[in-house]
């Protein structure tokens, strides 16, 4: 039926049209999506209709950081070193990490029982994501 009426199995399911009002793509208008059976992340420059494992999945809506969610950043050379105090359970981990710049998208996966941590490079980095699997997405902003 989605192919006769041209349009997505997820826009028939759903019963929302999807209009593309996005004329141009823009990275710090990143949108992030998680799914909640496989844990796959989705990045997109703009709001998107995501599907996985037959769901149609939200966009994250970043909070800023706050005590218990807090990033630690430090200049090393020509990178950002980025930390984060956080338990890293098979239950309660921070799942990735990514640094956004007006023209390019910087992600690290992390796993349970590593470390919360990783490596960006500087250039033009204006904002820090990362997702904790139980308490959701979070922003720290770069001046």
């Amino acid at each position: 039926m989605a192919k006769v009426f041209s349009i997505s199995v997820a826009e028939l399911l759903s019963g929302n049209e999807v209009i593309n009002n996005n004329i141009s793509a823009n990275m710090m208008r990143s949108q992030f999506y998680v799914c909640p059976i496989c844990g796959n992340i989705v990045h997109t420059m703009g709001r998107s209709v995501i599907s996985c494992h037959g769901i149609v999945l939200p966009p994250l809506e970043a909070e800023e950081t706050d005590g218990m969610h807090d990033i630690s950043l430090r200049k090393v050379e020509d990178e950002y070193f980025v930390s984060v105090e956080h338990e890293m359970t098979k239950q309660h981990y921070i799942s990735f990490m990514a640094a956004v710049s007006s023209d390019r998208i910087q992600i690290v996966k992390l796993y349970p029982e590593g470390n919360a941590e990783a490596r960006f490079k500087i250039n033009g980095v204006r904002a820090l994501y990362f997702y904790c699997n139980r308490d959701g997405l979070f922003v720290r902003k770069i001046r």
